[in-house]
């Protein structure tokens, strides 16, 4: 089987995260692809595909990505600002849905925090101006993310696609 993980990292959040999934995957059948280098998907029985929400949505170029899959299965991984709830989670994956290739089956998300940078804290405060305290206070927890946590639970999610996917086998 063979496997691509596939990302876009402005702030270097998801990039720690797609190195860890392409880590997890033993096997030589494996490719890592940045899209900020290429846009070229590789074809592959199994994608990662992530990206760092910016904006409460992925870039151009994940959804161009997407565009270029056209069997196999998909899981998405993505870091934000925001302290990642479920409901925020499932509002990104309803968002994604319409762009989820046709004939490929979806095997889920995992999401967590990463650090934001100073311009876009700045965007989210003018953006959300009464809720600056509880904005400071996100980022401040935030400053230490994709934290070693994180990149376990990283892990765990690609070994509950693999194991999922040998279900289905």
């Amino acid at each position: 089987m063979k496997y691509a993980v596939i990302y876009q990292s402005r702030s270097g959040n998801t990039r720690l995260i797609a190195e860890r999934i392409y880590q997890t995957l033993d096997t030589s059948e494996k490719e890592l692809i940045d899209l900020d280098i290429t846009s070229e998907v590789p074809k592959a029985d199994v994608y990662f595909v992530g990206f760092g929400v910016h904006d409460y949505f992925c870039s151009i170029h994940v959804l161009n990505a997407l565009d270029q899959i056209t069997s196999g299965r998909i899981g998405l991984f993505a870091t934000c600002g925001y302290l990642p709830a479920e409901q925020y989670k499932a509002n990104l994956e309803k968002r994604l849905d319409v762009w989820m290739p046709e004939g490929v089956d979806y095997l889920g998300m995992f999401l967590c925090q990463g650090k934001v940078e100073a311009d876009q804290k700045k965007k989210m405060i003018e953006q959300l101006p009464d809720r600056e305290k509880e904005l400071k206070h996100m980022f401040k927890i935030g400053k230490t993310h994709p934290d070693q946590e994180d990149l376990e639970e990283a892990e765990d999610f690609a070994m509950a696609i693999l194991e999922k996917i040998e279900g289905l086998a």
